[in-house]
């Protein structure tokens, strides 16, 4: 029997945060714990995005708890720091970590990152400004724009999700990120992965802008005995519009075959 997914609203030092669940809640103390850590946020920069995933895992996971990580694009980057700030020592166990498409080292370099700093730095609020415009449009116009762009293989969930991200106010804060991104994820730690490369499995890319395959060549060649996977099934970098339940199996066999706990 599948567990259902329910969804909790917590305070994290002050801070609302949306908590979603499947099986066990926190409140139950779960001996095992998968947490996915997304690409972006909607209010933080890099840096409190971290902080507040740190403060989560402190203030909320239970001791004793093996806890596997899960990150997409930027949340790669912050499984790495936080992994990095529990070195010296955690009553949680980390088990092992997904680093899916991750964007850890030269954004701003990377072929997106070329193509999107100008548009940050000098057009971030022509965007704001026509995101504005996009929601004076009747709902059903724009999602019929939505489901044109992305075409016939996106999930209809995925089109209604994507329209309501489409906020002003949500948009000025992604571009804000974005800014932050680029300019502070230059060089990969090379020594947290490193110190770390037993209870990690990296997941590039062929064709991804964010993270090229050459990222993934060289990091190889810095990291003796590192897993990292390049991608044989065309999934792109924005994989939950189209692949998502793909990766999601992909993901349940590595975490079934790397199980080590009881």
């Amino acid at each position: 029997m599948v567990a259902g997914v329910s969804r909790h609203d917590i305070l994290v030092r002050g801070q609302p945060t949306e908590v979603l669940t499947l099986g066990q809640t926190l409140h139950e103390n779960p001996k095992n714990l998968i947490l996915i850590i997304p690409g972006s946020g909607q209010v933080y920069n890099l840096e409190e995005q971290v902080k507040h995933k740190v403060a989560f895992l402190e203030d909320h996971v239970p001791c004793g708890t093996n806890l596997t990580l899960i990150g997409h694009s930027i949340g790669s980057h912050i499984i790495l720091r936080i992994l990095k700030h529990f070195e010296s020592g955690s009553n949680i166990s980390f088990v092992h970590n997904y680093l899916l498409f991750p964007t850890i080292e030269r954004m701003k370099v990377s072929p997106n990152g070329k193509r999107l700093w100008p548009i940050l730095c000098y057009l971030r609020w022509l965007l704001i400004f026509l995101t504005a415009l996009f929601n004076i449009l009747p709902e059903r116009f724009k999602a019929k724009l939505m489901a044109w762009h992305f075409g016939s293989n996106v999930a209809s969930c995925s089109v209604y999700a994507t329209i309501e991200l489409l906020h002003p106010k949500l948009v000025q804060n992604m571009l804000w990120m974005a800014y932050k991104e680029l300019q502070q994820v230059q060089e990969a730690d090379i020594t947290t992965i490193s110190e770390h490369k037993d209870r990690l499995t990296f997941y590039y890319g062929a064709t991804d802008g964010w993270c090229p395959a050459l990222y993934r060549d060289e990091l190889l060649l810095r990291v003796e005995g590192l897993t990292a996977h390049l991608c044989q099934n065309g999934y792109r970098h924005a994989f939950v519009l189209s692949h998502s339940e793909a990766v999601g199996e992909l993901l349940a066999q590595w975490i079934k075959l790397g199980q080590v706990y009881s």
